[in-house]
């Protein structure tokens, strides 16, 4: 799955907003999914604002929602 922005939300102050993403950082599901960039739940992305977790299924629910890590 290809996609340019996630929602993300800062848990300290439960803001969200609608970031672009940069790379695929780490994949716990398959290494070769990081030199692949694609997008799994658990994956860690890095952001413009820092690295985030994907918390939602890129592939079925067609949007990106992720949590900032701190």
């Amino acid at each position: 799955m290809r996609a340019a922005f996630a929602n993300v939300t800062k848990i300290s102050s439960g803001e969200t907003k609608k970031i672009k993403i940069e790379t695929v950082a780490e994949n716990g599901a398959n290494p070769n999914y990081v030199r692949r960039n694609l997008l799994t739940k658990g994956a860690i992305i890095k952001t413009e604002i820092g690295n985030a977790r994907i918390m939602s299924r890129p592939g079925q629910d067609g949007v990106i929602n992720a949590v900032l890590l701190e």
